[in-house]
């Protein structure tokens, strides 16, 4: 069936891929994670038994049922899991990063293989906590982030102005820190606001993330170290190769053109390394992927 190609796992494998939370003091996993998952994929599995034949089928009757097709937390679960079983994971990976960074990590581990070697972790759906520091400077700074009046009202009296961000997936190393924090998109661009800040976009709030500390969630993710994470987007080719169609690709190429770009839209952040932090950003595509193992991504070859 064609639903298996996005989702060609167990649901005990997938639920292996959440992360511990915290609640009321200890750390437990969240069963509900899966309930979105086996609903998209019963929802497009009884649609397509039932069309077979699609052609001429308004778009209206199968965007929701067909969600799966276009839908990023799918493509990113059945895509990384494909490549972190694999029995070749360690050079899949090494050629992918070599591909998004170049020959050498730019972060202080010797090579890639080291990045990948020994506790390797990955996860989805992962909420990261807010830095602090931005917290704390946009509370001083609301009225120049932000101009509608019962949105400055509704931050009167409150300490926390940003919730935890949620990415996409994340590769962690629990054995020496390495970490990478991913960015999936397949349609949609990235949002260029957050409730309270106008102007706060989403690859500088996950940038922002990526250089926080998090020595207070539950394991393994208190061993990521912040100076060895890197940021990771996958996309279509097609926006990759013509990045001025998506906010997300002006905003990548801004970023690694021109690393002080950075610190306009992150300042809260002073005395960054800027162009280090722009060597850690790196762009890969759906294809990419499939190029290193051809069970990635089947659905690219379906049409």
């Amino acid at each position: 069936m064609m639903h298996e190609k996005y989702l060609p796992f167990a649901e005990q494998q997938l639920m292996s891929h959440f992360a511990d939370v915290m609640k009321h003091g200890k750390c437990v996993n969240n069963k509900g994670h899966l309930n979105y998952y086996r609903e998209s994929i019963k929802r497009y599995a009884d649609y397509i038994a039932r069309n077979i034949d699609r052609f001429g089928k308004p778009l209206k009757e199968q965007r929701f049922p067909c969600q799966i097709e276009k839908d990023e937390r799918l493509w990113i679960a059945a895509c990384m899991m494909i490549v972190f079983h694999s029995e070749n994971r360690v050079n899949e990976l090494t050629s992918l990063f070599m591909d998004a960074y170049g020959t050498k990590p730019p972060i202080p581990i010797a090579n890639w293989h080291k990045c990948f070697e020994g506790d390797l972790h990955l996860f989805f759906e992962t909420n990261l906590p807010s830095p602090k520091s931005y917290k704390k400077w946009l509370k001083g700074n609301l009225t120049k982030r932000h101009f509608i009046p019962y949105i400055q009202y509704s931050a009167i009296g409150k300490e926390n102005l940003e919730g935890p961000t949620n990415v996409d997936a994340l590769l962690l190393n629990s054995k020496n820190g390495f970490a990478t924090i991913i960015e999936a998109k397949v349609l949609s661009d990235i949002s260029y606001e957050v409730t309270y800040d106008s102007m706060r976009n989403q690859i500088a709030r996950s940038i922002d993330v990526m250089l926080e500390k998090n020595d207070n969630l539950c394991p393994p993710l208190d061993k990521r170290e912040h100076e060895k994470t890197l940021f990771l987007m996958i996309t279509p080719r097609l926006f990759k190769d013509k990045p001025e169609t998506r906010l997300f690709g002006y905003k990548f190429n801004e970023y690694k053109e021109h690393p002080n770009s950075l610190a306009r839209d992150l300042p809260h952040r002073k005395g960054t390394d800027w162009e280090n932090i722009s060597n850690r950003l790196g762009w890969l595509t759906w294809e990419d992927f499939k190029n290193v193992n051809r069970k990635c991504c089947p659905w690219l070859e379906q049409v």
